[in-house]
C-alpha cells in the first residue's frame, strides 16, 4: 500500500467516525429523551445497529464510489481523497451551524466537476443523475410514507383499552424506529464511504473496520447533537416521531438496496416535514429554511473546496 492509497483508507476510517456520531444523533436522540432504554443502552443500541448496518447493510452500496468513478490509479486515488476531505469537513461544519448536509450530495457533485475539468477519469453519467434524481424524490416518499404509517400506527394503539399496553407499543415502537434508522444510516451514509474505502482495501478490511468506527462515533461524538433532536422530535409526540423515523427508513432502505447514496438526513426530515404540516408553524417553516439552506449551500462549499484542495495536489505530486 503507497502512501496516498493510505491516506484514502484512514481519511474513510475517520469520516466514519464523524459521519455516523452525526447521523446517529435521531435514533440515539429519541432513546435518550423518551427514557425507553437507559442511557448505557441507548448507546450499545445505537452502536450496535449501526455497526451490523456497515457490516451487512452496505454491501449493496458498495460500487456507489468504487466502480462509479474510473481512471489511473494515482490520479483517481487523489481526486478521490480530496473530494472526501473536503466534503466531509463542509459536512461536519455545517450540521454543527444548523444546516442540515447529505454528504452525497456534496461528494457526488465535486467529484463531476473534477471529471470534467480533468483528463483521464471517467465518471457513470447514469448514475449520477439517478442519484440526483433520487434526491429530490425520496423526501417526498418519506412525507407519504410517514403520514401513512402515522394513520396506521394509531389506530393499532387506540385498539388498547388499557394505558400500560398502550404505553408498551409506544416504547417497542421507539426502540424498533431507533435501532432501524441506525442501521440504515450505516448502510447507507456510511456506505459510501465504504466504497471510497475499497479503493484501497478490500471490503474484508475495510467493512469490520469503518463499522467500528462508525460505532465509536456514537459514544464520542454525539452526545450533544442527540439531546438536542432527541427533545425535538419529542414535541411532535412519540406516535408522530416513531411515524416520521420509520416512514424515512423504510425509504432510504429502499434506495440503499438499489444501491443509491441518498441524503438521509433530508430524508428524515421530509418524514418529520410530513407529519409537521398537520399543525402548520413557525417550526415547519424553520425546517423548510434549514433544508433549503442545505440544498443551496453544502455541494457549492463542496466543489470549491474539493477542486481547490486536488489542485494543489496535482501541483505537489506532478500527477
Amino acid at each position: 500500500m503507497d502512501f496516498l492509497t493510505l491516506l484514502l483508507f484512514v481519511i474513510g476510517f475517520l469520516s466514519s467516525f464523524v459521519v455516523g456520531g452525526n447521523n446517529s444523533a435521531t435514533s440515539l436522540g429519541i432513546l435518550i429523551s423518551t427514557n425507553s432504554l437507559r442511557r448505557r443502552y441507548s448507546y450499545l443500541v445505537s452502536s450496535l445497529s449501526i455497526f451490523f448496518g456497515v457490516a451487512i447493510g452496505s454491501i449493496s452500496m458498495e460500487s456507489s464510489i468504487y466502480g462509479t468513478v474510473n481512471g489511473p490509479s494515482p490520479y483517481l486515488d487523489a481526486a478521490v481523497l480530496f473530494v472526501f476531505v473536503a466534503s466531509v469537513i463542509s459536512f461536519y461544519y455545517l450540521n454543527k451551524t444548523g444546516i442540515p448536509s447529505s454528504l452525497s450530495q456534496m461528494i457526488y457533485p465535486s467529484l463531476a466537476v473534477i471529471v470534467l475539468l480533468s483528463k483521464g477519469l471517467e465518471f457513470d453519467w447514469t448514475k449520477f443523475w439517478f442519484t440526483f434524481t433520487s434526491w429530490l424524490v425520496s423526501p417526498l416518499l418519506a412525507i407519504l410514507c410517514s403520514i401513512l404509517l402515522y394513520f396506521g400506527l394509531a389506530k393499532l394503539a387506540t385498539r388498547q383499552k388499557k394505558i400500560i399496553k398502550e404505553m408498551k407499543i409506544y416504547k417497542a415502537l421507539i426502540i424498533s424506529s431507533a435501532v432501524f434508522t441506525s442501521f440504515v444510516t450505516g448502510a447507507n451514509a456510511i456506505g459510501i464511504i465504504v466504497s471510497e474505502g475499497l479503493l484501497a482495501e478490500p471490503a474484508y478490511v475495510t467493512l469490520p473496520l469503518y463499522a467500528f468506527s462508525a460505532a465509536l462515533g456514537i459514544y464520542f461524538s454525539s452526545r450533544k447533537a442527540s439531546i438536542v433532536v432527541g427533545f425535538r422530535l419529542t414535541r411532535m409526540g412519540y406516535l408522530s416521531a416513531t411515524s416520521a423515523l420509520l416512514g424515512s427508513d423504510i425509504i432510504s432502505e429502499v434506495f440503499t438496496l438499489l444501491g443509491v447514496p441518498i441524503s438521509i438526513t433530508q430524508t428524515v426530515m421530509g418524514g418529520i416535514l410530513g407529519l409537521s404540516f398537520r399543525s402548520y408553524g413557525p417550526d415547519v417553516k424553520n425546517q423548510l429554511k434549514q433544508v433549503a439552506r442545505g440544498w443551496l449551500t453544502s455541494p457549492f462549499i463542496a466543489v470549491i473546496s474539493s477542486l481547490a484542495a486536488f489542485g494543489v495536489l496535482k501541483s505537489i505530486l506532478n500527477i
